[in-house]
């Protein structure tokens, strides 16, 4: 199950790259030897269920930027999983992947900045009164921001509706 998941998110990032088939087989050869060391086919890896394949297939993170910014992440986390192979000396193979998924942590690099901020933004103390007091001082300012957010939805709602109603209008000559 862990490979499955490392090669949709490697095909996917590296078919927006556009990388030749060949290199996009050369991953999967490579996350097939990874399944292999770490026993994934086992039973009880499918106890609890996916780890990231329920997020993208959750529908929470259907927009495309929003997906971006979920597979930064994930990348991030394989790269990580990555360099904390123990095995000594590294296979080659591990050695490709890592390479692998730094260039598409590269491609993604914006998108993994973003999702930085929200960790860090989960891992503020609000229990602190400093923050408190801070976070109270910004209040009206992010109100003001959501405000805007709503504003620019409503917008676009509109001229969608608009739209969508126009071609439905009966084109009927008198």
């Amino acid at each position: 199950m862990a490979w499955q998941i490392c090669l949709i998110i490697l095909l996917a990032a590296s078919s927006s790259l556009g990388l030749p088939s060949s290199t996009s087989e050369h991953i999967t050869g490579a996350i097939e030897s990874l399944q292999k060391d770490f026993n994934a086919t086992r039973s009880d890896v499918a106890e609890g269920g996916p780890v990231f394949i329920r997020l993208l297939d959750s529908g929470l993170w259907s927009q495309a930027n929003e997906k971006k910014l979920l597979i930064a992440q994930i990348i991030s986390m394989y790269v990580q999983m990555l360099n904390n192979i123990t095995k000594t000396p590294t296979p080659g193979y591990i050695k490709e992947l890592r390479e692998a998924l730094e260039d598409y942590k590269d491609h993604y690099n914006e998108s993994l900045m973003k999702a930085n901020d929200l960790i860090q933004l989960a891992q503020l103390p609000m229990d602190n009164l400093k923050i408190q007091r801070k976070a109270v001082l910004e209040m009206t300012r992010v109100l003001q921001e959501v405000r805007k957010e709503e504003s620019r939805r409503r917008r676009r709602s509109q001229r969608q509706n608009s739209r969508g109603l126009k071609r439905q209008k009966p084109n009927v000559m008198g």
